[in-house]
């Protein structure tokens, strides 16, 4: 792997960290924490997507011991953000939301149990507004976790899958094409 490459890694984590702290501080019900594991591994695949999420999660569980046990779903996003790049489903709005929302589904199928057997699924900001709603349509607790996780999970993915495509669409083609999977993520080439 090359230089370029690994020096991605510290950029990507450093956009899902301060992305994380935006969320924090206004209460959003979405997590943004993904956004960098998204870009690096539409840029330069798996291998470092599954860096970034890692190092993500890491350093998030510096400042909240509970972002710890969900590395699993930052390897999980890195993995579908390769595969939806090699797809080329980062081509344009139309194709990348929808595949953002795919995502939301697995995230959320993945994050519940981790949220609801470890952290009894308290939450904070507005995932824990999501979660209440939940509970007061009636849901049990684990149906009310899956719910805050899914309406979070579900929008979180379909916007940062976005905010993905527009930046690799906004990239000068000659950068782009220093990195091994971001032409075709856009459609544009059949490499990578």
């Amino acid at each position: 792997m090359s230089i370029r490459l690994l020096a991605l890694i510290p950029v990507a984590v450093a956009i899902n960290l301060a992305l994380s702290a935006a969320v924090d501080a206004t209460g959003l019900p979405l997590f943004l924490d993904t956004v960098g594991t998204i870009l690096a591994s539409a840029l330069a695949g798996p291998v470092v997507g599954i860096g970034t999420g890692a190092l993500t999660s890491l350093t998030n569980s510096l400042r909240n011991p509970t972002f710890l046990p969900f590395v699993a779903v930052q390897v999980i996003v890195a993995l579908y953000a390769w595969g939806a790049a090699r797809a080329g489903l980062f081509r344009n709005l139309r194709a990348a939301v929808p595949t953002g929302l795919g995502l939301g589904v697995i995230a959320s199928a993945t994050s519940t149990p981790i949220s609801y057997h470890m952290f009894g699924c308290s939450t904070t900001g507005g995932i824990a507004l999501a979660t209440a709603l939940g509970k007061s349509l009636g849901f049990s607790p684990l149906g009310a976790c899956f719910f805050g996780s899914f309406v979070s999970d579900f929008g979180d993915k379909a916007v940062s899958f976005a905010l993905v495509a527009t930046v690799l669409h906004a990239l000068p083609r000659r950068t782009a094409a220093r990195f091994p999977l971001a032409l075709r993520a856009i459609g544009l080439r059949g490499i990578g």
